[in-house]
């Protein structure tokens, strides 16, 4: 994120001298991110039954992207469900035998050890079962497809790469003289670049860790406006413009602060 960032202020040295002239005037260079992103891979080796999703397509949570063919799990549970049912009617029939006294405890402790066996099996069994579907995490798009239907992959094999596009965020770089007044809530517009729309944003987390090239900080804001804008998605760019009296406290090229505000006569 950061790297990408430097790309578009220009690279990872010092800012240039007309991306510090905007910075002097409170612009700075932009990206929107999706605040959640993934890359849903496989819990199981197996073949491709279906892909219910292409790249570029919407989905909702809980919705079924992907499904495994699953014969062989699906009997795996079967046996396991029946091996339980054999020992919990043998647990039962040793209890009732031990209430007429014609075996003892120790059998009956024994049938009921089984029994607990058999349920874990069973459960180990449904967990391998339900990982033969892939569920969407969150409501959001298909990025990239990593595989087709009728392929067989190994655990842990890639499938799908997706993002929540109505839950944006907003990454800025900026100087990291503004650390002086830059604060959690402070108001800025976005315009974007792609659309030409100006947007309304608003600091969530300025950054931790100041970069020692470009002497920039990354900082994470949001949007405020009632919900994504049409047309808007991850990967667009944009300018964030914030208002002149917060460029009060910047350090003046004197070294003091309350420098001249932009527009105004030197």
């Amino acid at each position: 994120m950061v790297a990408v960032l430097l790309g578009l202020l220009g690279g990872g040295a010092a800012l240039s001298p007309a991306l510090a002239q905007d910075a002097a005037q409170g612009q700075v260079r932009a990206l929107i991110e999706a605040r959640r992103h993934a890359v849903l891979s496989a819990e199981i080796p197996g073949r491709i039954a279906r892909m219910s999703v292409d790249a570029g397509q919407s989905f909702k949570a809980g919705d079924l992207l992907v499904a495994f063919d699953c014969a062989s799990y699906q009997a795996e549970l079967d046996a396991a469900r029946a091996q339980l049912n054999a020992a919990e009617v043998t647990a039962r029939v040793n209890r009732r035998l031990n209430s007429l006294r014609s075996i003892g405890e120790a059998e009956v402790q024994l049938a009921e050890a089984k029994a607990q066996v058999g349920r874990a099996e069973v459960r180990k069994a449904e967990v391998q079962a339900r990982r033969c579907d892939i569920k969407a995490p969150f409501d959001g798009r298909v990025v990239e497809r990593r595989i087709q239907e009728h392929e067989s992959v190994p655990a842990g094999a890639p499938l799908l790469e997706i993002l929540s596009d109505r839950d944006l965020k907003v990454e800025l770089i900026v100087p990291s003289s503004w650390l002086v007044w830059l604060r959690p809530g402070q108001r800025f517009d976005l315009r974007v670049d792609e659309t030409g729309a100006t947007l309304p944003g608003e600091v969530l987390l300025p950054g931790a860790k100041v970069d020692p090239a470009s002497q920039s900080v990354k900082v994470t804001a949001k949007l405020t406006g009632d919900g994504v804008p049409p047309g808007m998605i991850a990967g667009m760019s944009g300018t964030a413009i914030f208002p002149a009296p917060t460029l009060s406290s910047l350090p003046s090229p004197t070294g003091g602060t309350g420098g001249s505000k932009p527009g105004a006569a030197p």
